[in-house]
């Protein structure tokens, strides 16, 4: 066995709830504190394989044995393989993570497993009877540390059925739970005769960072009838054709808003407590926010205290950034929001509090992040810039109309 002169832990969750802690070192002596890793990407047949995207993702415990991802998928560290099938990620967040080839369920492979030294660890996520998210191997490289040579196996996938969930704009269904309802209709032939089999299964998936699902149902031809439930909203395909051994890769549902959510996103709720009324809206960037608000007698959102940040996160449970009434102030001037109160209550993501003032007209604006609701500032070169696609605007209630208007 090859000796190791760096730590790693490496464990994986297995079918009952175990998690296998292994040690070992390897002779790469870091020369830094920069904590990376690197190998390459080979087939079953042992043939490298180039342009395939692989991202690092980080984990944490969540209800049961189920990995939760720890920080937004923009920030995941992501790498292309080169021509030798060969991958560096470089500076890598050291605590638990996972290698997960991206998206994470729409790549047209399967990680099978990870070779370190003469050790390997199989993925299980893709097993029939399997949840896509359970089984999949889970690192930790000790700070400072640079873990090289490791040989990442992937397949083409099995039998399976891909889909991705869309809003009307092609805005994908990130990170949520979704209902799938699978029927299966089998016909055999024999003798002059017919036999016809059926088969179905309902269960609940969620999402990956680009709106992927994939489903392993069944090894055998059939026709396939899928449905997809979000929020109650039922959408259908249409009938699968599959002959055994094949796969279907392109189904897709999009969502519509339903006359709940219309009815929703229309009217001002009011807070009790404040006497204020507060609404979401959808926008371009933090300049059309503005300007939706400014067209409504509003302006975006102000948080004065704690209670009103929690009443706040209470309301707006969705998976989501949004933008609110806060901007980096001008060189030598003070915190304010935008209706010109002054900023008396925080709430920052940790080390996110912009440290510098601004020295042009064009301000870098502030935003719910979208797990914790906690404030992060979005500038221009900001991975979440393009995320930011809502807003929350805010009134007094006296400035609606009663038809506007519920009460939370």
């Amino acid at each position: 066995m090859n000796r190791l002169n760096n730590k790693i832990i490496l464990f994986s969750v297995i079918v009952v709830l175990v998690v296998s802690v292994l040690y070992y070192t390897s002779d790469i002596t870091a020369e830094d504190n920069t904590t990376s890793l690197s190998g390459r990407v080979i087939n079953e047949y042992k043939e490298p394989v180039p342009d395939i995207h692989i991202a690092i993702k980080p984990v944490k415990f969540g209800r049961d044995i189920d990995l939760k991802q720890r920080t937004h998928f923009l920030i995941w560290p992501r790498v292309v393989t080169d021509k030798d099938g060969k991958f560096t990620f470089t500076n890598i967040d050291p605590v638990s993570s996972q290698l997960v080839l991206f998206p994470e369920h729409g790549s047209d492979w399967e990680l099978h497993s990870i070779e370190i030294g003469d050790l390997s660890f199989y993925s299980i996520a893709f097993r029939r009877a399997m949840p896509t998210w359970f089984g999949k191997p889970t690192f930790a490289v000790e700070p400072g540390k640079q873990l090289q040579n490791v040989i990442v196996h992937v397949k083409e996938p099995r039998m399976r059925i891909r889909g991705r969930v869309l809003y009307e704009d092609g805005t994908p269904l990130i990170n949520e739970e979704i209902s799938i309802n699978i029927n299966s209709a089998r016909v055999q032939r024999f003798n002059g005769g017919e036999s016809r089999s059926e088969g179905s299964m309902t269960r609940n998936f969620e999402t990956d960072n680009e709106g992927y699902f994939v489903v392993y149902y069944g090894n055998r031809a059939a026709t396939y009838n899928v449905s997809m439930t979000y929020q109650g909203f039922t959408v259908h395909s249409e009938p699968i054709i599959l002959e055994e051994g094949e796969r279907s890769d392109d189904l897709v549902f999009k969502l519509k808003n339903t006359p709940k959510t219309i009815a929703r996103d229309s009217v001002w709720i009011v807070n009790p407590a404040t006497g204020h009324a507060y609404k979401k809206v959808q926008c371009v960037n933090l300049q059309d926010a503005k300007n939706q608000a400014a067209k409504e007698n509003a302006y975006l959102v102000a948080i004065n205290d704690e209670a009103e940040q929690k009443w706040l996160e209470g309301l707006f449970k969705h998976k989501a950034f949004f933008w609110i009434g806060l901007s980096v102030p001008k060189k030598d001037a003070q915190w304010m929001w935008d209706n010109g109160q002054p900023l008396t209550y925080t709430n920052w993501r940790k080390g996110q509090q912009p440290n510098i003032k601004e020295e042009n007209e064009r301000r870098t604006g502030i935003a719910l992040d979208f797990y914790a609701k906690k404030w992060i500032a979005i500038q221009r070169n900001s991975p979440f810039l393009s995320a930011v696609k809502m807003a929350i605007i805010e009134k007094d209630k006296k400035n609606i109309d009663n038809s506007e208007e519920t009460n939370k």
